[in-house]
């Protein structure tokens, strides 16, 4: 027979405890909350705002530049195996969307690893920010928007939209996504409820503009549409009779896109009626991009062209070592380029002088940043460069 146990006080005080602490575990409110949501996560710049693809209206993929020539190597860092969008950036950190599947995000003086986050489908275009959340959309098989938290790794929005093979537009508490097939799906930011959806026709690959109250959305197939952003009704349309391999541009009044044939176009934001257009003569990979009463614009053959924004006019042209199939990144003082064949290099905006360049054994086939005093390339091998003045 069992005999029974002597009683113990400290025992009987013990499970009382460990009984207290599971009740208080049950029902007292989560007092971390406010860590959860970030106040006390690595990313704390919540004034942070980099809402479109390559962060502004000019696409200059250039934020609060502090950089000058010459550069060297700070750091690299091989993150994935391949990377095919520009990287973003905001506060102490560059973010970066790899073809596969993953976020990443770096801190920008080291290079040292932050976050690493794998989804579902390769991503289309870059990663947005808005403070401590990110937005950003993916590719087949899932075709979805996602937003989510920078320090938790809460995802609060989650939306199968379509294929998407560029970033999305974020503009207070909307969302607007942009399908390879023609649709243009508006959204809101928290919960996730669609405002509305249009379907243009022809594919959207290339990256669309926000001109409060409009959205410009360019079609390869040769067309721009503009749509009120409250309702997605089409106001009206450009049209080519060439591909437009062009993410859209502007100085914040007048639109400015690229035809596969070599012309350049500056068009009317009321009735995108062509203001002027130019003929480079040349067949061209991607669309000019806007800084300061001026044009930068990379030609197939291999130049890098300087145009007058006010009339499409050559201001100067310089060479390159390859091809460059992405527009270059654009400061106050420099021009910087990269190519397929591996060419990195820096031009005075003035005169297109070249001023600094360097080899490396890798590929390039998105724009290079310029985040304040570094410059960062990402590579078709999952590379990321990042050079800093000597």
């Amino acid at each position: 027979m069992k005999m029974p146990q002597p009683f113990s006080y400290s025992d009987t005080i013990a499970k009382f405890s460990r009984l207290m602490a599971a009740v208080l575990l049950l029902t007292t409110p989560c007092v971390s909350s406010a860590r959860n949501k970030g106040e006390d996560g690595f990313f704390k710049d919540i004034d942070t705002r980099w809402l479109l693809y390559k962060g502004d209206l000019g696409r200059t993929a250039s934020e609060n530049p502090r950089l000058s020539v010459p550069i060297e190597l700070a750091w690299k860092n091989r993150i994935a195996r391949s990377i095919g969008a520009t990287a973003s950036a905001g506060g102490e950190y560059i973010f970066i969307a790899t073809r596969d599947r993953r976020v990443v995000i770096l801190e920008r003086t080291g290079g040292e690893r932050v976050q690493r986050r794998t989804f579902k489908g390769g991503f289309g275009g870059s990663l947005l920010i808005d403070g401590t959340k990110m937005y950003f959309n993916t590719r087949y098989p899932e075709g979805k928007v996602y937003g989510t938290d920078i320090n938790t790794k809460k995802d609060h929005l989650e939306r199968k939209v379509g294929a998407m093979l560029v970033s999305p537009i974020v503009n207070h508490d909307r969302l607007f996504a942009f399908t390879q097939d023609g649709q243009v799906v508006s959204m809101n930011t928290e919960a996730g409820f669609r405002n509305w959806k249009s379907e243009l026709e022809g594919n959207i690959e290339y990256a669309p503009l926000y001109l409060d109250p409009f959205l410009f959305v360019p079609t390869v197939q040769g067309k721009v549409y503009k749509l009120d952003s409250s309702t997605g009704e089409t106001v009206a349309e450009f049209k080519t009779d060439r591909l437009l391999l062009s993410d859209l541009s502007s100085d914040g009044y007048f639109l400015f896109a690229a035809a596969s044939d070599g012309r350049v176009f500056c068009l009317e934001p009321d009735s995108l009626k062509v203001e002027w257009q130019t003929d480079l003569n040349q067949p061209l990979f991607s669309g000019p991009v806007y800084s300061k009463g001026f044009l930068y614009q990379c030609a197939r053959l291999g130049k890098l062209l300087k145009l007058a924004a006010l009339d499409g006019s050559l201001v100067w042209e310089a060479k390159l070592e390859g091809i460059a199939v992405t527009p270059p990144a654009v400061t106050d003082d420099y021009v910087f380029t990269g190519t397929k064949s591996g060419e990195l290099a820096a031009f005075a905006i003035g005169s297109g002088e070249k001023l600094w360049e360097k080899k490396i054994k890798e590929s390039v086939s998105c724009s290079p940043l310029v985040y304040m005093d570094y410059l960062y390339y990402c590579t078709d091998r999952g590379t990321v460069y990042a050079f800093h003045a000597k």
